[in-house]
Protein backbone atom coordinates (compact mmCIF):
# COMPACT_ATOMS: atom_id res chain seq x y z
CA UNK A 1 0.00 0.00 0.00
CA UNK A 2 3.00 2.07 0.34
CA UNK A 3 3.09 2.29 -3.51
CA UNK A 4 -0.56 2.96 -3.82
CA UNK A 5 -0.38 6.18 -1.56
CA UNK A 6 2.62 7.25 -3.45
CA UNK A 7 0.51 7.03 -6.71
CA UNK A 8 -2.15 9.32 -4.63
CA UNK A 9 0.13 11.66 -3.60
CA UNK A 10 1.57 12.07 -7.02
CA UNK A 11 -1.46 12.02 -8.85
CA UNK A 12 -2.59 14.68 -6.81
CA UNK A 13 0.59 16.88 -6.65
CA UNK A 14 0.09 16.99 -10.47
CA UNK A 15 -3.23 18.09 -10.40
CA UNK A 16 -2.30 21.22 -7.86
CA UNK A 17 0.64 22.13 -10.08
CA UNK A 18 -1.74 22.74 -12.47
CA UNK A 19 -0.12 20.00 -15.13
CA UNK A 20 -3.24 19.15 -17.74
CA UNK A 21 -5.34 16.12 -16.11
CA UNK A 22 -4.03 13.82 -19.62
CA UNK A 23 -0.70 14.87 -18.17
CA UNK A 24 -1.46 14.30 -14.63
CA UNK A 25 -2.84 10.63 -15.39
CA UNK A 26 0.39 9.66 -17.46
CA UNK A 27 3.00 10.75 -15.58
CA UNK A 28 1.68 9.38 -12.26
CA UNK A 29 0.91 6.22 -14.82
CA UNK A 30 4.97 6.06 -15.02
CA UNK A 31 6.30 6.75 -12.08
CA UNK A 32 4.09 3.96 -10.14
CA UNK A 33 5.05 1.56 -13.16
CA UNK A 34 8.82 2.67 -12.51
CA UNK A 35 8.06 2.33 -8.66
CA UNK A 36 6.59 -1.24 -8.51
CA UNK A 37 9.35 -2.54 -11.33
CA UNK A 38 6.93 -3.00 -14.17
CA UNK A 39 8.48 -2.89 -17.59
CA UNK A 40 7.59 0.44 -19.15
CA UNK A 41 6.75 -1.13 -22.22
CA UNK A 42 3.25 -2.28 -21.12
CA UNK A 43 2.82 1.42 -20.57
CA UNK A 44 2.39 1.83 -24.34
CA UNK A 45 0.73 -1.20 -25.17
CA UNK A 46 -1.67 -0.07 -22.80
CA UNK A 47 -2.19 3.22 -23.88
CA UNK A 48 -2.50 1.85 -27.98
CA UNK A 49 -5.14 -0.69 -27.03
CA UNK A 50 -7.00 1.92 -24.78
CA UNK A 51 -7.57 4.11 -28.63
CA UNK A 52 -7.20 0.91 -31.05
CA UNK A 53 -10.77 0.16 -30.27
CA UNK A 54 -13.22 0.48 -33.03
CA UNK A 55 -16.10 1.46 -30.48
CA UNK A 56 -13.75 4.66 -30.02
CA UNK A 57 -14.76 5.93 -33.61
CA UNK A 58 -18.15 6.59 -32.53
CA UNK A 59 -16.63 9.90 -30.40
CA UNK A 60 -15.47 12.01 -33.00
CA UNK A 61 -18.27 11.25 -35.04
CA UNK A 62 -20.68 12.11 -33.06
CA UNK A 63 -19.32 15.38 -31.83
CA UNK A 64 -18.59 16.19 -35.89
CA UNK A 65 -22.14 14.72 -36.34
CA UNK A 66 -23.44 17.29 -33.39
CA UNK A 67 -21.60 20.49 -34.83
CA UNK A 68 -22.55 20.16 -38.75
CA UNK A 69 -26.24 19.99 -37.78
CA UNK A 70 -25.47 22.49 -35.30
CA UNK A 71 -23.62 25.03 -37.43
CA UNK A 72 -26.30 24.16 -40.44
CA UNK A 73 -29.33 25.97 -39.06
CA UNK A 74 -30.73 22.41 -37.69
CA UNK A 75 -31.02 23.70 -33.85
CA UNK A 76 -33.56 27.01 -34.55
CA UNK A 77 -36.12 24.86 -36.42
CA UNK A 78 -35.53 22.05 -33.23
CA UNK A 79 -36.37 25.59 -31.21
CA UNK A 80 -39.52 26.73 -33.49
CA UNK A 81 -41.10 23.26 -32.60
CA UNK A 82 -40.35 23.12 -29.10
CA UNK A 83 -42.29 26.50 -29.27
CA UNK A 84 -45.09 25.23 -30.77
CA UNK A 85 -45.67 22.34 -28.40
CA UNK A 86 -45.40 24.43 -24.97
CA UNK A 87 -47.73 27.82 -26.47
CA UNK A 88 -48.09 30.45 -24.44
CA UNK A 89 -47.78 29.46 -21.04
CA UNK A 90 -46.26 30.53 -17.33
CA UNK A 91 -42.26 29.68 -17.78
CA UNK A 92 -43.17 28.92 -21.43
CA UNK A 93 -39.71 30.48 -22.91
CA UNK A 94 -38.20 28.14 -20.27
CA UNK A 95 -39.71 24.98 -20.87
CA UNK A 96 -39.01 25.48 -24.69
CA UNK A 97 -35.09 25.19 -23.60
CA UNK A 98 -35.46 23.04 -21.64
CA UNK A 99 -37.29 20.74 -24.80
CA UNK A 100 -34.76 21.86 -27.37
CA UNK A 101 -32.10 20.86 -25.01
CA UNK A 102 -33.17 17.33 -25.29
CA UNK A 103 -33.84 17.07 -28.67
CA UNK A 104 -30.58 18.90 -29.55
CA UNK A 105 -28.63 16.41 -27.22
CA UNK A 106 -30.05 13.15 -29.05
CA UNK A 107 -28.23 14.56 -32.22
CA UNK A 108 -24.68 15.96 -30.09
CA UNK A 109 -24.62 13.47 -27.33
CA UNK A 110 -22.78 16.46 -25.71
CA UNK A 111 -23.90 18.46 -22.94
CA UNK A 112 -21.19 21.25 -23.58
CA UNK A 113 -22.61 21.61 -27.15
CA UNK A 114 -26.54 21.44 -26.10
CA UNK A 115 -25.77 24.22 -23.70
CA UNK A 116 -23.98 26.16 -26.55
CA UNK A 117 -26.07 25.91 -29.27
CA UNK A 118 -29.43 26.36 -27.69
CA UNK A 119 -28.22 29.08 -25.04
CA UNK A 120 -26.83 31.24 -27.88
CA UNK A 121 -30.50 31.53 -29.31
CA UNK A 122 -32.78 30.91 -26.27
CA UNK A 123 -30.75 32.73 -23.40
CA UNK A 124 -31.51 36.31 -26.04
CA UNK A 125 -34.84 35.62 -26.22
CA UNK A 126 -36.20 34.77 -22.64
CA UNK A 127 -34.00 37.61 -21.77
CA UNK A 128 -35.91 40.14 -24.26
CA UNK A 129 -39.31 38.77 -22.98
CA UNK A 130 -38.37 39.36 -19.33
CA UNK A 131 -36.59 36.96 -18.12
CA UNK A 132 -34.13 37.59 -15.87
CA UNK A 133 -30.52 36.91 -17.45
CA UNK A 134 -29.54 34.60 -14.92
CA UNK A 135 -32.72 32.64 -14.79
CA UNK A 136 -32.05 32.36 -18.38
CA UNK A 137 -28.34 30.98 -18.05
CA UNK A 138 -29.42 28.97 -15.35
CA UNK A 139 -32.19 27.39 -16.77
CA UNK A 140 -29.89 26.27 -20.15
CA UNK A 141 -26.81 25.34 -18.35
CA UNK A 142 -28.91 22.71 -16.63
CA UNK A 143 -31.10 21.68 -19.14
CA UNK A 144 -27.71 21.38 -21.84
CA UNK A 145 -26.65 18.63 -19.79
CA UNK A 146 -29.07 16.12 -20.65
CA UNK A 147 -26.97 16.18 -23.66
CA UNK A 148 -24.91 13.62 -21.59
CA UNK A 149 -27.28 11.51 -20.61
CA UNK A 150 -30.00 11.00 -23.40
CA UNK A 151 -28.63 8.90 -26.13
CA UNK A 152 -26.08 9.42 -28.13
CA UNK A 153 -24.47 10.04 -25.27
CA UNK A 154 -20.53 10.26 -25.66
CA UNK A 155 -20.01 10.08 -21.83
CA UNK A 156 -21.97 6.66 -22.11
CA UNK A 157 -19.28 5.72 -24.67
CA UNK A 158 -16.64 6.20 -22.43
CA UNK A 159 -17.80 4.69 -19.58
CA UNK A 160 -18.79 1.49 -21.80
CA UNK A 161 -15.55 1.35 -23.11
CA UNK A 162 -13.78 1.81 -19.62
CA UNK A 163 -16.28 -1.09 -17.95
CA UNK A 164 -16.57 -2.82 -20.75
CA UNK A 165 -20.06 -2.91 -21.04
CA UNK A 166 -22.49 -3.22 -23.86
CA UNK A 167 -22.60 0.59 -25.06
CA UNK A 168 -26.41 -0.26 -26.71
CA UNK A 169 -27.60 -1.62 -23.32
CA UNK A 170 -26.48 1.97 -21.90
CA UNK A 171 -28.18 4.06 -25.15
CA UNK A 172 -31.08 2.07 -24.34
CA UNK A 173 -31.22 2.43 -19.91
CA UNK A 174 -30.18 6.29 -20.75
CA UNK A 175 -33.88 7.22 -22.54
CA UNK A 176 -36.36 6.98 -19.76
CA UNK A 177 -33.96 8.45 -16.86
CA UNK A 178 -32.89 11.28 -19.32
CA UNK A 179 -36.42 12.07 -19.92
CA UNK A 180 -37.31 12.06 -16.47
CA UNK A 181 -34.29 14.46 -15.92
CA UNK A 182 -36.55 17.18 -18.37
CA UNK A 183 -39.35 16.45 -16.54
CA UNK A 184 -37.81 17.39 -13.47
CA UNK A 185 -36.13 20.47 -14.73
CA UNK A 186 -39.60 21.21 -16.21
CA UNK A 187 -41.48 21.21 -13.25
CA UNK A 188 -38.73 23.24 -11.15
CA UNK A 189 -38.89 25.85 -14.11
CA UNK A 190 -42.81 26.23 -13.79
CA UNK A 191 -42.35 26.83 -10.28
CA UNK A 192 -39.47 29.67 -10.43
CA UNK A 193 -41.61 30.69 -13.29
CA UNK A 194 -45.15 30.96 -11.90
CA UNK A 195 -43.53 32.62 -8.32
CA UNK A 196 -41.61 35.53 -10.66
CA UNK A 197 -44.45 36.28 -13.47
CA UNK A 198 -42.52 34.94 -15.92
CA UNK A 199 -44.87 34.29 -19.32
CA UNK A 200 -43.88 34.06 -22.72
CA UNK A 201 -45.39 35.39 -26.38
CA UNK A 202 -48.65 35.27 -27.62
CA UNK A 203 -48.94 32.20 -29.51
CA UNK A 204 -51.64 29.40 -28.54
CA UNK A 205 -51.14 26.04 -28.31
CA UNK A 206 -52.67 24.66 -31.97
CA UNK A 207 -52.20 21.43 -33.28
CA UNK A 208 -51.98 23.23 -36.75
CA UNK A 209 -49.23 25.09 -35.71
CA UNK A 210 -47.06 21.86 -34.40
CA UNK A 211 -47.48 20.36 -37.20
CA UNK A 212 -46.26 23.04 -38.97
CA UNK A 213 -43.13 23.17 -36.92
CA UNK A 214 -42.94 19.71 -37.00
CA UNK A 215 -42.61 19.67 -40.86
CA UNK A 216 -39.93 22.37 -40.86
CA UNK A 217 -38.22 20.48 -38.52
CA UNK A 218 -38.67 17.40 -39.74
CA UNK A 219 -35.08 16.45 -40.76
CA UNK A 220 -33.75 17.23 -37.79
CA UNK A 221 -36.37 15.34 -36.21
CA UNK A 222 -35.37 12.34 -38.07
CA UNK A 223 -32.06 12.38 -37.18
CA UNK A 224 -31.72 10.41 -33.65
CA UNK A 225 -34.81 8.36 -35.06
CA UNK A 226 -32.16 7.43 -37.64
CA UNK A 227 -29.22 7.13 -35.52
CA UNK A 228 -30.95 5.14 -32.79
CA UNK A 229 -33.88 3.00 -34.39
CA UNK A 230 -30.42 1.84 -36.82
CA UNK A 231 -28.61 1.05 -33.41
CA UNK A 232 -31.86 -0.49 -31.17
CA UNK A 233 -32.82 -2.45 -34.36
CA UNK A 234 -29.98 -4.43 -34.80
CA UNK A 235 -28.89 -2.82 -38.10
CA UNK A 236 -25.88 -0.91 -36.93
CA UNK A 237 -23.26 -0.58 -34.14
CA UNK A 238 -22.91 1.93 -32.02
CA UNK A 239 -19.42 3.21 -34.45
CA UNK A 240 -21.29 2.42 -37.43
CA UNK A 241 -24.41 4.91 -36.87
CA UNK A 242 -22.22 7.26 -35.66
CA UNK A 243 -21.01 7.42 -39.45
CA UNK A 244 -24.72 7.43 -40.33
CA UNK A 245 -24.97 10.92 -38.51
CA UNK A 246 -22.24 12.66 -39.99
CA UNK A 247 -23.26 11.22 -43.40
CA UNK A 248 -26.79 11.94 -42.76
CA UNK A 249 -25.95 15.50 -41.42
CA UNK A 250 -23.88 16.62 -44.31
CA UNK A 251 -26.41 15.78 -46.68
CA UNK A 252 -29.21 17.58 -45.23
CA UNK A 253 -27.45 20.77 -44.29
CA UNK A 254 -25.48 20.63 -47.77
CA UNK A 255 -27.91 19.42 -50.47
CA UNK A 256 -30.90 20.43 -48.82
CA UNK A 257 -31.07 23.47 -46.48
CA UNK A 258 -27.66 24.17 -48.44
CA UNK A 259 -26.44 26.15 -45.52
CA UNK A 260 -22.83 24.65 -45.24
CA UNK A 261 -19.89 26.66 -46.57
CA UNK A 262 -16.37 25.15 -46.90
CA UNK A 263 -15.60 27.42 -44.49
CA UNK A 264 -17.86 26.54 -41.79
CA UNK A 265 -17.69 22.80 -42.57
CA UNK A 266 -13.62 23.33 -42.11
CA UNK A 267 -14.78 24.63 -39.04
CA UNK A 268 -16.59 22.05 -37.52
CA UNK A 269 -13.69 19.83 -38.51
CA UNK A 270 -11.33 21.97 -37.08
CA UNK A 271 -13.50 22.08 -33.36
CA UNK A 272 -14.10 18.18 -33.44
CA UNK A 273 -10.51 17.78 -33.66
CA UNK A 274 -9.96 19.84 -30.46
CA UNK A 275 -12.42 18.03 -28.85
CA UNK A 276 -12.06 14.33 -29.53
CA UNK A 277 -8.16 14.76 -29.39
CA UNK A 278 -8.44 15.89 -26.16
CA UNK A 279 -10.71 13.00 -24.91
CA UNK A 280 -8.99 10.51 -27.00
CA UNK A 281 -6.11 11.55 -24.85
CA UNK A 282 -7.35 11.35 -21.55
CA UNK A 283 -8.56 8.04 -22.25
CA UNK A 284 -5.10 6.37 -23.33
CA UNK A 285 -3.67 8.14 -20.58
CA UNK A 286 -6.80 7.36 -18.07
CA UNK A 287 -6.17 3.21 -19.21
CA UNK A 288 -3.07 3.43 -18.05
CA UNK A 289 -3.75 4.60 -14.62
CA UNK A 290 -6.54 2.40 -14.52
CA UNK A 291 -4.23 -0.58 -15.04
CA UNK A 292 -1.76 0.79 -12.59
CA UNK A 293 -4.73 1.13 -9.90
CA UNK A 294 -5.85 -3.03 -10.79
CA UNK A 295 -2.02 -3.88 -10.43
CA UNK A 296 -1.90 -2.76 -7.24
CA UNK A 297 -5.28 -3.90 -6.26
CA UNK A 298 -6.55 -0.53 -4.97
CA UNK A 299 -10.15 -0.86 -6.59
CA UNK A 300 -10.40 -4.08 -4.47
CA UNK A 301 -9.38 -2.48 -0.91
CA UNK A 302 -11.91 0.06 -1.81
CA UNK A 303 -14.26 -2.14 -1.99
CA UNK A 304 -13.62 -4.25 0.89
CA UNK A 305 -13.37 -1.06 2.95
CA UNK A 306 -16.46 0.83 1.83
CA UNK A 307 -18.71 -3.06 2.36
CA UNK A 308 -17.05 -3.23 5.53
CA UNK A 309 -17.77 -0.42 7.25
CA UNK A 310 -21.02 0.65 5.54
CA UNK A 311 -23.40 -2.45 5.89
CA UNK A 312 -26.59 -0.84 5.01
CA UNK A 313 -26.56 -1.28 0.70
CA UNK A 314 -28.94 1.99 0.76
CA UNK A 315 -26.73 3.73 2.65
CA UNK A 316 -24.10 2.69 0.69
CA UNK A 317 -25.87 3.80 -2.61
CA UNK A 318 -26.21 7.33 -1.56
CA UNK A 319 -22.69 7.46 -0.36
CA UNK A 320 -21.67 7.03 -3.69
CA UNK A 321 -24.04 9.54 -5.31
CA UNK A 322 -23.11 12.20 -2.69
CA UNK A 323 -19.42 11.64 -3.78
CA UNK A 324 -19.70 11.76 -7.42
CA UNK A 325 -21.92 14.89 -7.24
CA UNK A 326 -18.76 16.06 -4.86
CA UNK A 327 -15.86 14.28 -7.32
CA UNK A 328 -17.83 16.36 -10.20
CA UNK A 329 -17.70 19.69 -8.72
CA UNK A 330 -13.89 19.51 -9.12
CA UNK A 331 -13.04 16.90 -12.36
CA UNK A 332 -13.79 16.77 -16.03
CA UNK A 333 -16.70 14.31 -16.64
CA UNK A 334 -14.33 12.05 -18.99
CA UNK A 335 -11.93 12.19 -16.52
CA UNK A 336 -14.43 10.96 -13.73
CA UNK A 337 -15.48 8.13 -15.33
CA UNK A 338 -11.80 6.89 -16.19
CA UNK A 339 -10.55 7.12 -13.10
CA UNK A 340 -13.33 5.82 -10.82
CA UNK A 341 -14.99 3.57 -12.70
CA UNK A 342 -12.02 0.68 -11.95
CA UNK A 343 -12.17 1.52 -8.20
CA UNK A 344 -16.35 1.73 -7.95
CA UNK A 345 -17.42 -0.70 -10.26
CA UNK A 346 -16.31 -3.81 -7.83
CA UNK A 347 -18.06 -1.96 -5.05
CA UNK A 348 -21.55 -1.87 -6.64
CA UNK A 349 -21.45 -5.25 -8.25
CA UNK A 350 -20.86 -6.45 -4.79
CA UNK A 351 -23.94 -4.71 -3.45
CA UNK A 352 -25.83 -6.21 -6.44
CA UNK A 353 -26.21 -3.29 -8.87
CA UNK A 354 -25.99 -4.14 -12.52
CA UNK A 355 -23.05 -2.46 -14.23
CA UNK A 356 -25.80 -0.75 -17.24
CA UNK A 357 -27.44 0.78 -14.11
CA UNK A 358 -24.62 2.13 -12.54
CA UNK A 359 -23.41 3.57 -15.51
CA UNK A 360 -26.31 5.35 -16.06
CA UNK A 361 -26.12 6.34 -12.41
CA UNK A 362 -22.51 7.62 -13.40
CA UNK A 363 -23.57 9.58 -16.07
CA UNK A 364 -26.20 11.52 -14.56
CA UNK A 365 -23.81 12.54 -11.66
CA UNK A 366 -21.22 13.67 -14.53
CA UNK A 367 -24.23 15.41 -15.95
CA UNK A 368 -24.93 17.48 -12.71
CA UNK A 369 -21.44 18.19 -12.80
CA UNK A 370 -22.20 20.02 -15.71
CA UNK A 371 -23.85 22.80 -13.72
CA UNK A 372 -22.14 22.96 -10.39
CA UNK A 373 -19.00 24.85 -9.60
CA UNK A 374 -16.26 25.56 -9.34
CA UNK A 375 -15.88 23.57 -12.60
CA UNK A 376 -19.05 23.19 -14.24
CA UNK A 377 -18.28 24.18 -17.61
CA UNK A 378 -21.89 24.30 -19.08
CA UNK A 379 -22.28 27.79 -16.30
CA UNK A 380 -19.11 28.86 -18.12
CA UNK A 381 -20.80 28.68 -21.10
CA UNK A 382 -23.98 30.47 -20.28
CA UNK A 383 -22.37 32.89 -17.96
CA UNK A 384 -20.65 34.23 -21.31
CA UNK A 385 -23.57 34.10 -23.46
CA UNK A 386 -26.00 35.69 -20.71
CA UNK A 387 -23.49 38.62 -20.25
CA UNK A 388 -23.02 37.52 -16.37
CA UNK A 389 -21.23 36.07 -13.41
CA UNK A 390 -20.68 32.16 -12.68
CA UNK A 391 -21.98 33.38 -9.25
CA UNK A 392 -24.90 34.44 -10.03
CA UNK A 393 -25.89 31.97 -12.82
CA UNK A 394 -24.76 29.31 -10.12
CA UNK A 395 -27.19 30.77 -7.11
CA UNK A 396 -30.26 30.70 -9.96
CA UNK A 397 -29.71 26.92 -10.85
CA UNK A 398 -29.94 25.44 -7.29
CA UNK A 399 -33.44 24.58 -7.38
CA UNK A 400 -32.80 22.88 -10.63
CA UNK A 401 -29.65 21.00 -9.38
CA UNK A 402 -32.18 20.15 -6.12
CA UNK A 403 -34.34 18.65 -8.76
CA UNK A 404 -32.09 16.84 -10.65
CA UNK A 405 -30.21 15.26 -7.84
CA UNK A 406 -33.48 14.12 -6.44
CA UNK A 407 -33.98 12.52 -9.49
CA UNK A 408 -30.27 10.69 -9.40
CA UNK A 409 -31.27 9.21 -6.34
CA UNK A 410 -34.68 7.56 -7.33
CA UNK A 411 -32.51 6.31 -10.73
CA UNK A 412 -29.97 4.78 -7.84
CA UNK A 413 -32.50 3.17 -5.58
CA UNK A 414 -35.08 2.08 -8.87
CA UNK A 415 -33.04 -0.10 -11.11
CA UNK A 416 -36.08 -0.77 -13.51
CA UNK A 417 -35.63 3.07 -14.61
CA UNK A 418 -32.37 2.41 -16.10
CA UNK A 419 -33.05 -1.32 -16.54
CA UNK A 420 -36.62 -2.12 -18.05
CA UNK A 421 -35.78 -1.21 -21.48
CA UNK A 422 -32.90 -3.09 -21.93
CA UNK A 423 -33.98 -6.39 -20.63
CA UNK A 424 -37.04 -5.56 -22.92
CA UNK A 425 -35.15 -5.42 -25.65
CA UNK A 426 -33.22 -8.60 -24.72
CA UNK A 427 -30.15 -6.51 -24.70
CA UNK A 428 -29.29 -8.05 -20.92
Amino acid sequence: MSNGLAIFIIFIGTLLMGLPVAACLGVTAVIGFILGGLPLDYIAQTAFTAVDDFTTIAVPMFILAGAIMEKGGLTGKLIDFAKAIVGRRTGGLALVTIIACTLFGAISGSGVATTAAIGSMMIPSMIREGYHKDFAGAVTACAGGIGAVIPPSILMIIYGVSAEVSITALFVGGIIPGLMLGLFLMVAALIVSSKRGYRSGNESLSVKAILSAAWQAKFALLAPVIILGGIYGGIVTVTEASVVAVVYSFIIVTFVDKRLSRSVFFDCLVDTARVSGTLILIISTGRMFGRLLTIYQIPQVTSQFLITHVSNPILLVLLIDFFLLFIGMWMESATQIIILTPLLLPVVTKLGIDPVQFGIMFVVACEIGFETPPLGINLFVASEIAGTSIERISKEAIPFIIAESTALIIISLIPQISLVVPRLMGLM
